[in-house]
Formats: structure tokens, C-alpha cells, sequence
């Protein structure tokens, strides 16, 4: 998962986040089941690793050459601070890559988990073995999609869209190359392309839920509003678990509710709710989670409730303190109480955080408007 910034308006400021793409439903059920099980485990009182090992495990003894379910289960028995069934998970999957020198999956897996382990001395040289797959193939659209996937973990962005951009070319079916493709052109800021990307991966893998949502969040981030529902609402049919989706299709209902212009009449109550519905909903999937504690601090600021607001941005703010989404809103929530002072401070702590400059202007205003010292 990818965060970035959306402005579509002055009034609000919510994060966005690009979804990874997951194993859709069929024969890999058990790998898809345990990859869930791993996600939804990472929020707040969730803990759901021992069926994650269970899945897994039992995905591996159906079929050993699953790669990408040692990965997960690498990563179930850490944090469940099992070091002894890592280290074996680990050594299994070192083991496949030793014996198929050419199960490139393989080679990618254990590169991520060395990248993990911030242990560039280990994944180096299996990037460097992916570097010469490669080359000794050029004309395999799979073995630069890996080299793509590899660059893209290890920080070569260039590199990557280098990689990923000739897969697609030799072969225009390969749909993770798009997702893929589509992730890193989001990353680079090329709306357009990144939207051309996810379209493919869409149009070869209609079951894809993440290539729908981060479609979705593109369409939101170029103001095209009904098009990101209706992305978000497919992404949300096909995997309704994801408390991502639904915090994002909540920050679109927010947005549709605001009046075209500052002043120009009430937010549309009607689309309050569904984004309150929604950000609900993500919280019960996902407790604690800030995105959403964030986006219904916005909404009680809209229907002029500044307590609600403090209480659920104070919440997000324990638990990502330098969100400049939540300073922003919450320093408005003071305001909107009449504690100025804590509002100055919020607003200073969110100018001293990099952030776009319209929105740097725009807190700017705030400290004046507030005669902030």
C-alpha cells in the first residue's frame, strides 16, 4: 500500500492510498486467504497471523513452488516472533531458488524479504542474477517483468518503469506488468500514464480489485469524482474486506459533498452519511485505522461538530503524529472551539512538515486569520 496527497478542494485534506495487487480468488485461494490474514493483522488490535501460518502452510503443501506464499509466511511467524520457523521458512525458500535456478518468482521473493531486512549485501546479488535473466532473454516479457518488480522494491524507480514498460511492449497481455507499470507511474506523479496502466490490467483482469481502486484513486485525484465511485464501488465488490476501499470511497463521498464554492450553500447531508458509513466501515475492518479517524475529523468539521472532530483527530494523531492531513484538520477544530492557542501550535507543527505549497499558503492564511504569534 502507497500514500500520497489529493487537493481537490481548500475545504479538505485527505491522504490516498494505492492498493498492492493481491492474489485474486481460484486455485491460489489458500495463498490469497493467508496474504489477508497477514494485511489485516497489521491493524490495531488485529491478530490474525496463527491462520495466516495455517493457510499458508497448508498452500505450500499443496503446491511447494508457490513462492510467493514463503514470503508471507516469512513474514506471519516474524511477527509472531516465532525466529526459528522464519529462519526455516526462510531456508525453504532459499532452497527453491538453489534448486530452480530459473524460478524467477523464487529469486524475487527472497530478494523482498532481504529488502526487508534492509540487508543490501543478501539482495544485491540476487538483483544482480535477475539483471542477468534478463539480458539472457531478452525477448521474455516474464523475466523483465520480475527485473521490474526487483527495481522497484530495491528503490530504482527509472529502473523499473524501464523494465516494465518492455514488458508490456513484448507482450501486451501480461496484466501484473500493468498493474505494475501503473503503480510506478502513479509514484512518479504521470497521472495519465498510471491510469492507461491499471485501464490494461483492468481490461486483461477484470477480477483484479486493486487495479479497479487504484484506478479509482486516480480518477479522484483528477477531480473526475463519479468515476472514482464507481471504480471504488467495483474494487469493493470484488474484495469487500479491504478497509482501504472503503476509506477511499469515503474520502469521495466527503468531497461530493462539499458546495461547488466556498459559502455556496450546505454540504449534501445525503453524502455525508454514505462517507460516514464508509469511513465507519473501514474502522471495523480495520480499528485505529488513522486514514479513516482523519477523514470523519473532516466530516464532524463539516457538519460543524468541532468536539467530534478533536476526538477522532487526537485519536489519528497518536498514531501517525506528523500526519499533515490531521494537524490540518485539527488545528481547524480548535478554531472551530475557540482554543486558538492549540490551534496555532497545530498549525505550526503542520507548516514545519513538507507539504505542497498551496497548502503550506494556506496554513499560512490560517495563523493570520487566527492572529497566531
Amino acid at each position: 500500500m502507497k500514500k500520497g496527497h489529493v487537493l481537490l478542494t481548500l475545504a479538505v485534506l485527505l491522504a490516498v492510498l494505492l492498493s498492492s495487487c493481491r492474489p485474486p480468488a481460484g486455485a491460489d485461494d489458500l495463498l490469497a486467504t493467508g496474504r489477508r490474514l497477514v494485511e489485516a493483522s497489521r491493524c490495531e488490535g488485529v491478530d490474525r497471523y496463527g491462520d495466516a501460518v495455517e493457510a499458508l502452510e497448508q498452500a505450500l503443501q499443496a503446491d511447494p513452488t508457490q513462492a510467493e506464499a514463503y514470503y508471507w509466511l516469512y513474514t506471519a511467524y516474524t511477527e509472531l516472533g516465532d525466529a526459528g520457523k522464519a529462519a526455516e521458512t526462510m531456508d525453504r525458500l532459499e532452497a527453491t531458488v538453489s534448486g530452480s535456478p530459473d524460478d524467477l518468482a523464487a529469486r524475487f521473493w527472497l530478494l523482498k524479504i532481504y529488502v526487508d531486512q534492509e540487508a543490501a549485501e543478501k539482495w544485491q546479488p540476487l538483483l544482480e542474477g535477475l539483471e542477468a535473466a534478463a539480458e539472457a532473454t531478452p525477448q521474455q516479457a516474464d523475466a523483465l517483468f520480475w527485473l521490474g518488480r526487483a527495481r522497484y522494491e530495491t528503490g530504482d524507480a527509472a529502473g523499473a518503469l524501464e523494465a516494465l514498460e518492455e514488458a508490456t511492449r513484448l507482450d501486451s497481455d501480461h496484466a501484473a506488468a500493468y498493474f505494475w507499470l501503473g503503480q510506478v507511474y502513479f509514484e512518479q506523479g504521470n497521472l495519465d500514464q498510471a491510469w492507461q496502466a491499471f485501464d490494461a490490467a483492468i481490461r486483461l483482469k477484470p477480477d483484479n480489485a486493486s487495479a479497479y481502486h487504484n484506478r479509482g484513486v486516480i480518477a479522484y485525484q483528477m477531480g473526475h469524482l463519479d468515476q472514482a465511485v464507481a471504480d471504488l464501488k467495483a474494487a469493493q465488490e470484488k474484495d469487500p474486506d479491504d478497509p482501504n476501499t472503503r476509506y477511499q470511497l469515503g474520502a469521495v463521498y466527503l468531497v461530493q459533498a462539499l458546495p461547488a464554492f466556498p459559502g455556496a450553500g450546505l454540504p449534501d447531508a445525503e453524502k455525508l452519511q454514505q462517507a460516514r458509513s464508509e469511513f465507519e466501515a473501514a474502522l471495523d475492518l480495520c480499528p485505529g485505522m488513522p486514514e479513516a479517524l482523519i477523514g470523519l475529523g473532516n466530516l464532524y468539521l463539516l457538519q460543524g461538530d468541532a468536539t467530534a472532530a478533536v476526538a477522532q483527530l487526537e485519536q489519528a494523531l497518536e498514531r501517525v503524529p506528523d500526519s499533515p492531513e490531521g494537524l490540518y484538520a485539527l488545528a481547524q477544530a480548535y478554531a472551530q472551539q475557540g482554543n486558538l492557542q492549540a490551534a496555532c501550535s497545530t498549525i505550526d507543527r503542520f507548516l514545519a512538515l513538507d507539504v505542497a505549497e498551496e497548502w503550506h499558503s494556506q496554513g499560512q492564511e490560517m495563523r493570520q486569520q487566527w492572529n497566531c504569534p
